[in-house]
């Protein structure tokens, strides 16, 4: 399936964050939210690449598919890319931050970027549901080694 050109960003006002402690070290959490074949396991389908490092990763959920181009990494504390919003004609900005404490991570997903208009809250609020399953299916797969995708 070939990539689409990257959508431009909107940079609208609207943001969230949804965050979950891990009972993993970090560099276990990193890995499994940053390498393809890991979240292959455990979240996506099929994934053309890592998201650690700057580039263009397709991301696939069955017949779905999203582009995320990768802006910056800074190895095991933060990972930014963009990918576009949900129902919208534009791209979202996207941050992993990892925190580490003895024998837990602090993950953190912070989204932006949507306009502030009904149809930019819900493609927000579509996102922040996205994100607190894959909060939960990492934290699964790190602690139990189990799949709660279906």
């Amino acid at each position: 399936m070939p990539t689409k050109t990257p959508l431009k960003e909107a940079r609208g006002p609207v943001r969230f964050s949804t965050e979950i402690w891990i009972a993993a070290p970090l560099a276990r959490v990193w890995q499994l939210a940053t390498k393809g074949a890991w979240l292959d396991q455990y979240f996506t389908s099929a994934t053309s690449g890592n998201l650690d490092a700057p580039g263009r990763v397709r991301l696939m959920w069955g017949d779905e598919g999203e582009d995320v181009e990768v802006l910056s990494v800074g190895w095991e504390k933060k990972v930014v890319f963009t990918w576009a919003a949900y129902r919208q004609k534009y791209a979202t900005r996207v941050a992993f931050t990892f925190k580490a404490k003895p024998g837990m991570t602090l993950f953190t997903v912070t989204e932006s970027g949507w306009k502030r208009d009904a149809s930019g809250v819900d493609s927000s609020l579509q996102h922040a549901i996205g994100w607190t399953h894959f909060l939960a299916q990492l934290k699964a797969f790190a602690q139990f080694g189990v799949q709660l995708r279906g």
